[in-house]
């Protein structure tokens, strides 16, 4: 017998055993086992509506059917929650039938009937200019805050979201302990550092910052112990800050810059692609920076904001 299929075997002898409600609890959980906590907590609340919902037509994950699927998107839809967000909804519950499935759970995947939509994620939209970037950075280095370490904390987070390229749960999750220092051997080089991040699926990346940036962390760094984060909690300096309290930093930048309402962390870090793309920096190097699993991912940034076409070529009419 092969692990697998050992594995397998004995989750669904852990589930034969529990009450419906318990044994879909305990799926949930082994379902979630091995994923990373920003996605954990997510799909946590993605998993609680589906399963609200199947309670309120009184069943379980093991009587689901493409109806309750169905059903469940067009309550989404009525909730007035985004396209995007909702397709995110449905990719979890998609991934938690399957998990269902392969554990012998279910005997049949109603996810593998539902076809999600197809977005026009409309990158152009989410992308600001490089004056833009820099008008909400400095603007916030001139804002009035009652704590000085925190317009140094905020200006520190614009910086690395924009320059490192970081999704927000790599940002949030930083300690000092991530930050190794780099010191040129060359006549004239400069000293500076890399950091490592652990992006999707637990997967770590090393990025090498510009001197300015990494001069300025270090100096916001002090005293601080190696294993602390980065940006703690106001809570407790044992807590990293909450990734929901990182967005509004980043949409009181934009209003001071009197931008679109709309900006949002991930709108940095589509800027730093897009970016590097018009500078001509090769793909493989914004692959690798910005931890795309595929070059798909990464090419699609050359393509968003095209500086030449055969539109431009033709004579007026």
């Amino acid at each position: 017998m092969s692990s697998v299929v050992a594995v397998i075997s004995k989750r669904r002898k852990q589930l034969k055993h529990l009450s419906p409600v318990d044994a879909q609890q305990r799926l949930v959980q082994l379902w979630l086992h091995d994923k990373p906590a920003a996605t954990a907590e997510r799909y946590t609340r993605f998993a609680t509506a589906f399963t609200a919902h199947l309670g309120g037509v009184g069943k379980t994950i093991a009587q689901a059917t493409v109806e309750d699927l169905v059903e469940f998107s067009e309550v989404l839809y009525q909730r007035k929650l985004a396209a995007p967000t909702i397709n995110t909804y449905m990719a979890a519950v998609r991934s938690l039938l399957s998990f269902a499935y392969k554990t012998g759970y279910i005997q049949f995947n109603p996810g593998a009937a539902i076809k999600l939509k197809k977005l026009d994620q409309r990158l152009h939209e989410k992308v600001l200019n490089e004056t833009d970037v820099a008008l909400m950075i400095r603007l916030t280095e001139r804002a009035e805050y009652r704590y000085k370490a925190l317009k140094v904390r905020d200006v520190l987070i614009l910086k690395l979201l924009y320059v490192a390229g970081m999704r927000i749960s790599e940002l949030v999750g930083l300690r000092w302990k991530d930050f190794t220092e780099r010191d040129g051997n060359a006549p004239g080089a400069y000293r500076t550092g890399q950091v490592t991040v652990v992006g999707k699926g637990n997967k770590s990346r090393h990025i090498l910052l510009p001197e300015y940036l990494w001069l300025e962390l270090m100096e916001y760094k002090g005293d601080a112990v190696m294993d602390a984060y980065v940006f703690p909690s106001r809570n407790g300096k044992n807590r990293s800050l909450n990734r929901q309290n990182v967005d509004p930093i980043i949409k009181d930048a934009a209003s001071r810059a009197d931008l679109s309402e709309k900006v949002s962390c991930h709108w940095l870090r589509h800027s730093h692609a897009t970016h590097n793309a018009e500078r001509g920096t090769p793909v493989p190097l914004i692959q690798q920076t910005m931890g795309h699993a595929d070059l798909a991912t990464t090419t699609q940034y050359i393509h968003i904001r095209p500086g030449d076409s055969s539109a431009m070529r033709l004579p007026r009419v």
